[in-house]
């Protein structure tokens, strides 16, 4: 996530490039909004090698105690993943914009209350205890399980971009929390 969030300032950077051409006939602010989304999205959706890196770096020794490979977890997750760009609404002379996207992905809370059902039930069903080593090894796998298993849904999501004094566009602050809330649904 950190390499994402690196991304963020760097697009937003071409964005203003972009939008200080558009006065000469280029894109309008809502095709250069479109275009930032669809940029930061795809990334997402396409599980590129930065993104997954990032995810990687992020998960620290916590997946490698459960015996689980955080890219191959990180594809997991992210398959079914697909994003819609709705209406993308601009106010030049508030310099405030709007962009409607519908995120489908796995819902990470459903995932973790699938891991915490399951889990239980699997220790409960076993003869002997395992040693501690042996039951992060089978949470790790009741993780991937119940990951690999999880429906993808829908969830709306509104973010809001704004127009410095030099009328440069870029998404607001608020753009993380929103995509971490659409994946937590």
């Amino acid at each position: 996530m950190k390499k994402k969030l690196l991304l963020a300032p760097l697009m937003a950077a071409l964005v203003a490039c972009v939008v200080l051409l558009s006065g000469c006939g280029g894109p309008s602010v809502e095709e250069l909004i479109t275009d930032d989304l669809t940029s930061q999205f795809d990334e997402i959706k396409n599980g590129s090698d930065d993104f997954l890196s990032g995810l990687e770096e992020a998960s620290g020794d916590e997946f490698e105690q459960l015996g689980i490979d955080p890219k191959e977890y990180a594809k997991s997750y992210l398959e079914g993943f697909d994003y819609k760009i709705g209406d993308v609404t601009v106010d030049e002379d508030k310099g405030t914009a709007t962009a409607e996207v519908t995120i489908t992905c796995k819902s990470m809370n459903k995932i973790v209350e699938d891991f915490a059902t399951q889990y239980q039930e699997k220790i409960a069903a076993l003869d002997t205890m395992p040693s501690e080593d042996e039951l992060y090894k089978m949470a790790g796998q009741v993780m991937v399980d119940v990951t690999k298993a999880a429906k993808t849904k829908d969830t709306k999501v509104t973010f809001k971009y704004s127009a410095n004094e030099d009328n440069e566009w870029s998404v607001d602050d608020s753009a993380t929390t929103e995509i971490m809330n659409a994946m937590m649904n």
